[in-house]
C-alpha cells in the first residue's frame, strides 16, 4: 500500500491491489461550514492541481464537513469516478446531482468498514484492508469502543488538539495523546500525521478556537506530495 500526502490538511491518495482511491479532497482556496459568519478557514499554501493528481479510480469521503467532503473540489471530478461513504455522505453528495455512482461501504471494491467510536459524528475512524496491509483512517482523532482483531500496519490521525466551547462541539482534534493512545490500542508499527494544517479562520468558531499542535519523532509526518510504501516499512 502506497500512501500519498497531498496537502498539510487531511487529502490522501491510497494507492492499493491496482486502485487509486482518492480520501477527503479539499483543494480550493477555503470552505466554509454552515455560513462563513460561523466557520470559514483557508488554505495557506499552494494546492495540487487536479491535473497533478493521478486520476482516481473511487473518491472516498470519511466526514460530512466540507474540508473533508468539499462540493466545490469534488465537483471538478469526472461524474463517471464512483463515491464511497457512509450512508449520510451518500445523501448530501446525491442532491448535487453530479456523481453517478454512489457506493456504500458493503458495496466498495475493497474492504472498509467504519469502526465503533465515541462521539462517532466528529471522530470516525475507518478500517482498510489491502491485500497486504491493513490501516486505520482517524482525521480527527477517535476513542475506539471495540478494537478489531486484527493486526493494523499503520495509523494516519491528526496529532493537533483543536478544542472549541460544547455549544459549538466540544473538541474537535483530539491531538496527540489520542492518537498515540489509538496506535498502541491497534498494536500499530506507525502513525502517520494528518489534519493538522496551520489554516487562516474566521467566523465565530475561529474566536472560540484553541490550537495546539505537537511535533515528536514518535509519529511520522509525511509532507505534501510525499508518497510513503507502507509494504517496504513491514
Amino acid at each position: 500500500m502506497q500512501l500519498t500526502k497531498l496537502n498539510a490538511d487531511s487529502s490522501w491518495m491510497f494507492y492499493f491491489d491496482g486502485l487509486h482511491v482518492l480520501v477527503d479532497p479539499w483543494f480550493t482556496p477555503a470552505q466554509v461550514d454552515f455560513h462563513p459568519w460561523f466557520s470559514r478557514q483557508f488554505h495557506l499554501d499552494p494546492q495540487p492541481q487536479l491535473s497533478e493528481i493521478q486520476s482516481p479510480d473511487f473518491i472516498f469521503i470519511s466526514h460530512r464537513y466540507t474540508d473533508h467532503c468539499n462540493r466545490e473540489t469534488l465537483l471538478q471530478f469526472s461524474s463517471d469516478i464512483p463515491v464511497i461513504a457512509i450512508p449520510s455522505i451518500l445523501k448530501k453528495i446525491a442532491k448535487w446531482g453530479h456523481f453517478q455512482t454512489l457506493l456504500p461501504l458493503s458495496s466498495a471494491p475493497f474492504h472498509v468498514e467504519v469502526l465503533k467510536t465515541k462521539n462517532a459524528l466528529v471522530h470516525k475512524a475507518y478500517l482498510f484492508e489491502s491485500s497486504q496491509n491493513k490501516i486505520v483512517f482517524a482525521p480527527h482523532g477517535a476513542v475506539l469502543k471495540n478494537i478489531p482483531n486484527v493486526k493494523i500496519d499503520a495509523v494516519i490521525s491528526t496529532t493537533l488538539c483543536y478544542q472549541l466551547p460544547f455549544f459549538l462541539g466540544g473538541t474537535i482534534n483530539l491531538g496527540q495523546e489520542s492518537a498515540v493512545r489509538l496506535q498502541q490500542q491497534l498494536r500499530a508499527n506507525l502513525l502517520l500525521t494528518t489534519h493538522n494544517e496551520d489554516k487562516k479562520g474566521e467566523g465565530l468558531v475561529s474566536f472560540f478556537a484553541k490550537r495546539k499542535l505537537s511535533e515528536s519523532s514518535a509519529f511520522l509526518e509525511l509532507k505534501p506530495g510525499q508518497v510513503f510504501d507502507l509494504a517496504a516499512h513491514n
